[in-house]
């Protein structure tokens, strides 16, 4: 179990989080990705306005929440921007033919603005972007 207080879980954030299938007691006794609680105290508190995508939901870790249907939606409705559902195509047919999410504004602009600026790179010029070589070392150096 975590006992960090919670002004050192303040993250270095970018354009988007992930809140994992972690129960942190003192603040909800459901795992962050279903809270609410932890949606608003990114939002509001730690002024986080990226994108925040759920854990993958096929994860045993989700099953607290129920099936794939109730999964999605306690995600949702706690504040997730994007839900996966990442190893379970069985999972994801039930989910298309039985979840009708409201739509939000406010959320399409976050996904939004993920969204490419620029056409992606091809294979011979990404093996030469300062960026990703950086992430290929830094990659390198947590392996070895």
């Amino acid at each position: 179990m975590d006992e960090r207080r919670l002004d050192e879980l303040a993250p270095d954030i970018d354009d988007a989080v992930m809140p994992a299938h972690v129960i942190y007691r003192q603040v909800d006794h459901r795992p962050a990705g279903f809270s609410p609680i932890w949606i608003r105290l990114l939002r509001d508190e730690l002024g986080f306005d990226g994108v925040i995508f759920s854990d993958d939901l096929s994860m045993a870790g989700a099953s607290v929440a129920g099936g794939i249907v109730e999964r999605c939606t306690a995600a949702w409705e706690a504040g997730c921007d994007l839900l996966l559902v990442c190893n379970s195509p069985d999972a994801v047919g039930e989910l298309l033919a039985n979840w009708q999410p409201s739509l939000d504004p406010a959320r399409a602009k976050r996904v939004e603005h993920l969204s490419l600026s620029a056409p992606p790179l091809d294979w011979t010029c990404l093996q030469q972007d300062a960026n990703y070589l950086d992430g290929v070392a830094a990659a390198t150096r947590l392996l070895a």
